[in-house]
């Protein structure tokens, strides 16, 4: 795996797009060029590394997937990627085909260009397609856990008293099934069921390492939660809001 770089420009919330092509070269200039224009860039040299991205990193706000990629091609990429959650879409390739343009049209993608472009067409686009999303994604709520915490689900991020902080789409599933079943204690089984796809099924222990994950970010003292608690032999629970002791409660795993 090549060490990717996330480009961070000077806009602290900067729009993140993820590129993903095997063609170095092709990479390097759409991530030089995106940062240029104020973006965030994300880059991946293969399916499997940008999945691996969007994983650890969250959902980005758009992904510019080459299609003909050895091994995972671009739409198993978009797939795997609408799997975790909405994430708009364009294509690179250098197929002009009608019927792949359709085809990917039609399933996944918002957009396609076909190589060779001219970088300002690729713009063009990018910029379409960002200002149709964001009316949709500025009506979306960020919904409170207690007065300290509150989380949109549909940008997979919380706020933890103003402070802006990054889900992956597995911790922004569990706490999502855990804040939609506020109050119940939901067993391991049931939230492996609803947080992994059946045809990759998780584990407990891999179930674990997530709630660590997300306690470390969520929590002020991640080994004494307040939010995630785990009522031992039984399974996990997020309070009612009124039920929230700001006396943080003693973990004791099962």
């Amino acid at each position: 795996m090549e060490n990717r770089s996330r480009v961070t420009t000077n806009n602290h919330d900067a729009t993140r797009i993820l590129v993903v092509d095997d063609a170095a070269d092709t990479r390097l200039m759409l991530s030089l060029r995106l940062q240029r224009e104020g973006y965030t860039v994300l880059s991946a040299g293969s399916g499997q590394e940008a999945i691996e991205i969007a994983n650890k990193e969250g959902l980005p706000d758009l992904a510019v997937l080459d299609i003909m990629m050895p091994g995972m091609d671009g739409f198993v990429v978009a797939d795997e990627l609408r799997q975790m959650g909405e994430v708009p879409i364009i294509f690179l390739s250098a197929l002009s085909d009608t019927n792949t343009k359709v085809e990917g049209l039609n399933r996944y993608a918002e957009d396609y260009v076909t190589k060779p472009f001219a970088f300002s067409e690729l713009l063009a686009r990018v910029r379409r397609v960002l200002m149709r999303v964001a009316p949709e994604r500025s009506l979306e709520p960020e919904l409170p856990i207690d007065d300290h915490l509150r989380v949109n689900f549909s940008q997979q991020y919380a706020i933890m008293d103003e402070r802006q902080i990054t889900l992956t789409p597995t911790e922004n599933r569990i706490l999502s099934i855990l804040y939609h079943n506020r109050g119940r204690v939901l067993s391991p089984s049931f939230l492996l069921s609803k947080v992994w796809d059946p045809m990759r099924k998780g584990t407990v222990e891999s179930l674990w390492v997530h709630v660590r994950r997300l306690r470390s970010k969520i929590e002020p003292d991640p080994d004494n939660p307040r939010y995630v608690l785990t009522v031992r032999g039984q399974g996990y629970c997020l309070p009612q809001r009124h039920q929230i002791d700001r006396e943080p409660t003693l973990v004791q795993e099962m």
